[in-house]
């Protein structure tokens, strides 16, 4: 009888013990799990705040770039419809001048007469050196009239020749207007940033 008793004693502390290894087992299972739990959503919320934080700073070079390409932009459309002006009014009134200068063959022979007097066949001659003060004077004074002549009479500038209106200089309360429409303002425009867009958009 003695010796059931001890050996039911010993089944139940057998018993207990296996009860409390599997109790704090699973309790370590259950905390490894929570902690590495932890660590996966920590990790997982530091690739997404990257993730973000990437993204934040591509857009803001994105801005930044493209606003220095439109700043550019505009600064090569403005450039080139200074350029166009000038090309037009310069080549317009220069055949305008071989025109007058050669109906009038007493002017042609001063003139040539002039440049091989002051002519320096070693030197750079400019019109500065080769007209007098007063030829001089006379001289911008004829082109600053062609130049008004030109833009009193509404001078059309169309900077890309595929554009089906131009810009027009018009005169208004003593001083000049450049008039344009919003679509031929968009046609212009588009030829300066086509390629920086296609390159945004499609690399």
């Amino acid at each position: 009888m003695e010796n059931e008793n001890k050996l039911d004693l010993l089944t139940k502390k057998i018993y207990q013990e296996g009860i409390e290894k599997a109790n704090n087992d699973a309790q370590e299972i259950l905390d490894k799990a929570r902690k590495d739990a932890e660590n996966i959503l920590k990790d997982a919320e530091n690739r997404a705040k990257d993730i973000v934080d990437k993204a934040n700073d591509d857009a803001a070079n994105v801005k930044q770039k493209t606003e220095a390409e439109m700043s550019m932009s505009v600064k090569q459309a403005v450039a080139a419809l200074k350029q166009q002006i000038v090309n037009i009014m310069a080549g317009d009134i220069s055949k305008n001048i071989a025109k007058e200068a050669f109906n009038d063959k007493d002017f042609v022979h001063q003139m040539m007469m002039e440049i091989i007097r002051k002519w320096n066949p070693e030197g750079k001659s400019e019109l500065s050196l080769i007209l007098g003060e007063n030829e001089k004077k006379e001289f911008e004074s004829y082109l600053a009239a062609k130049h008004k002549e030109m833009l009193d009479d509404k001078l059309t500038i169309k900077v890309n020749p595929d554009m089906k209106d131009g810009f027009v200089v018009v005169p208004q309360n003593g001083n000049y207007r450049l008039t344009f429409t919003e679509e031929m303002f968009d046609e212009f425009f588009n030829a300066y940033i086509k390629d920086y867009s296609k390159k945004l958009l499609f690399g």
